[in-house]
């Protein structure tokens, strides 16, 4: 199914998020024909932007005694 529209909560979701984002609503071609743009390098160049050199965000849910220490996770991704 098209982006899991399955239901009226995510239905309403996605609709407030491309009224947001665009100003309107976009049908579904048109939102697969933006999807289908995207390229590798779009993909690359987000990576480099957004990810590489940049702290990691850590979150723990339930018991985290396990959990390695912060420092050591972020030493282990860069």
């Amino acid at each position: 199914m098209l982006l899991m529209l399955d239901g009226s909560t995510p239905i309403c979701e996605d609709i407030g998020r491309q009224m947001l984002c665009y100003g309107r609503r976009l049908p579904p071609t048109e939102l697969e024909t933006r999807i289908n743009a995207v390229t590798a390098d779009d993909v690359r160049r987000v990576i480099r932007q957004y990810v590489i050199n940049r702290p990691p965000a850590v979150v723990g849910i339930g018991p985290i005694e396990r959990l390695q220490n912060y420092q050591y996770i972020a030493t282990a991704i860069n």
